[in-house]
């Protein structure tokens, strides 16, 4: 089929693309965005909105909700008898494309503070996740801090020295009974 005349391509998630001489694709890739790839639809159509000389201009559209809408897109057919001819092997096309948040998508997670997983995703591939790293860096000293003020001062000390010029552990020199299991042939 000539890549030009096709006029409008039917994806769905979950398919693969036929092959002929590469291995088969899923039909829908999402590659990211600021709404992440929690919400892939089901359904994408993409209409031929012409030629520039070079590659087919698609519009792609797809039953979603007003908070997403679809960010790049790049629609990929192999070629039939070599990577770039003209002539596609049917069915063989995939989308990849980003989904990203609409106005309204960001307004909702700015006043909830959190728009469910793929919030979630969005905020860990920011490049502000920095941020994560050192409230988690900060929770870290503050636990050391705790240990080394509460669990680090039950250490035993020592005498340095007593009235024969041995040094002797804490217990010994204060007279109080070895610890349990201790045998006192073994001092």
């Amino acid at each position: 089929v000539l890549l030009r005349e096709v006029q409008a391509l039917t994806l769905r998630r979950g398919q693969y693309t036929a092959s002929r001489r590469t291995p088969a694709v899923p039909q829908l890739q999402c590659t990211g965005g600021t709404a992440g790839c929690s919400r892939v639809p089901e359904v994408v159509q993409c209409y031929n909105k012409g030629w520039d000389g070079y590659d087919v201009q698609w519009q792609c559209k797809a039953d979603l909700e007003n908070t997403y809408r679809f960010g790049q897109i790049e629609v990929s057919c192999e070629g039939y008898d070599y990577p770039d001819d003209p002539y596609i092997l049917r069915g063989s096309c995939s989308l990849l494309f980003r989904l990203e948040l609409t106005e309204e998508g960001e307004r909702k997670v700015k006043n909830y503070g959190s728009f469910g997983s793929s919030y979630y995703q969005s905020w860990k591939d920011s490049p502000d996740s920095g941020a994560g790293a050192i409230v988690i860096i900060v929770l870290l000293v503050l636990a050391f801090g705790v240990y080394k003020l509460f669990l680090s001062n039950q250490q035993p000390q020592q005498s340095f020295g007593d009235s024969d010029g041995f040094t002797r552990p804490f217990w010994q020199s204060q007279q109080a009974p070895p610890p349990p299991g201790f045998k006192s042939s073994f001092t």
